[in-house]
């Protein structure tokens, strides 16, 4: 039976004590609603639908994110990623209790982020709200009354994955500009990257105590040395006769890395010699169009140069070429350092079964290598020629 009792500030509060079932208690402005909250759990008790809510009342998606924060994150692979999705659900759930954040209040979450940023976003936020849910009601004892709140929240629709890879006379443009830098360790790692489909953060923890140039092999760890991205503590991975010319060519310090060059470096550099060598590709068609067009070869030079250092104005005609070029050739554009591992994986499938791909790759299923696997109809037509 329910104890209603009147509290000093006017409020009335409902208790409630059954053997097996934890104590419930809650306070309202009114006396009968305390006997209507009173007569409904009493109910669900003795039907055996009562689930404890007091818990997830007072637990607000702040407090869960600070634990989950304490106990999960240091040991996911990703934080940094991981940090800014849980600061950025903080701003719209932080306030509210686990038990009221119902899915309705995801799906309006979910419209209203895409309106701003991608939906493999949007998939990842949301998955995030759910593992700090699991984490709650598994593991930590809440129970939640009406489950999780996710589960009936449909996805965005994602859009095909990027299939993108070196296109004809990219990777002599990138390699050649790569070549004039003081360093040799962005080209170097290029060509590793494009030899034996490693991630970046893989190459980047190779240290030449996992080299072996006897063997031909390279042992690959994930990002600082810690696991792989699919679980496995390593990969080995076999070096073709480039990939060892590559390293062979290479300084090298036994007990030091590979490429000693940190992510943010290897980045930025990427980011200037695609950039760099694509205007060098634009300029070198710019005047073979300028020399098409009746120019001498000294004449399209100035042109050229007027184009790059503005001493003088360019002709209408070189502008004109100029704004086309930009317009219409896509040479070394929406390119990604990690679309060398689809390229990588597209090549080596040419000569290795899957099982034997996969084991380079370190992708557990072969739909995973199908994401990366990029075959050109041009190629799949000279095969069967």
């Amino acid at each position: 039976m329910a104890v209603i009792t009147q509290r000093e500030n006017g409020k009335w509060q409902a208790k409630i004590r059954r053997q097996g079932t934890p104590a419930q208690s809650k306070t309202f402005v009114t006396k009968a609603d305390a006997e209507k909250w009173a007569r409904s759990v009493e109910r669900d008790i003795d039907t055996g639908a009562f689930i404890p809510t007091d818990d997830a009342a007072r637990l607000t998606f702040a407090a869960a994110t600070e634990r989950y924060r304490r106990e999960v994150l240091p040991n996911l692979r990703g934080r940094m990623q991981v940090e800014t999705r849980l600061t950025r659900l903080l701003e719209t759930f932080g306030k509210y209790s686990l038990s009221s954040i119902s899915g309705a209040m995801v799906a309006s979450y979910r419209d209203e982020r895409l309106r701003s940023v991608s939906p493999q976003t949007v998939v990842h936020e949301l998955g995030q709200i759910q593992q700090i849910f699991k984490r709650a009601t598994h593991e930590w004892g809440i129970q939640l009354p009406r489950g999780l709140p996710t589960l009936l929240v449909s996805k965005p629709r994602l859009p095909p994955g990027r299939d993108r890879r070196l296109e004809t006379g990219e990777e002599a443009l990138l390699l050649d500009q790569a070549s004039q830098l003081a360093q040799p360790w962005v080209r170097a790692i290029i060509i590793l990257a494009t030899e034996t489909a490693g991630r970046q953060s893989e190459l980047l923890s190779l240290t030449w105590s996992q080299v072996d140039l006897q063997r031909r092999v390279a042992r690959l760890f994930g990002k600082d040395g810690a696991i792989t991205k699919n679980g496995a503590p390593f990969r080995d991975v076999p070096l073709s006769s480039r990939a060892i010319a590559t390293l062979e060519a290479l300084p090298r310090n036994l007990k030091g890395p590979v490429f000693p060059i940190s992510q943010n470096a290897l980045q930025l550099s990427w980011e200037r010699l695609c950039k760099s060598a694509r205007k060098k590709h634009l300029l070198t068609r710019l005047k073979s169009m300028l020399e098409g067009d009746g120019m001498s070869a000294e004449e399209a030079e100035r042109e050229v140069k007027a184009l790059v250092f503005k001493k003088r104005v360019p002709t209408s005609l070189t502008t004109s070429h100029w704004a086309e070029l930009k317009l219409h050739d896509k040479m070394l554009t929406d390119l990604h350092f990690h679309d060398l591992r689809h390229e990588a994986t597209s090549r080596l499938a040419d000569r290795l079964q899957l099982h034997e791909l996969m084991k380079v790759t370190g992708h557990k299923t072969s739909a995973m290598v199908s994401r990366y696997y990029h075959p050109r109809a041009e190629d799949l037509a000279a095969k069967l020629a």
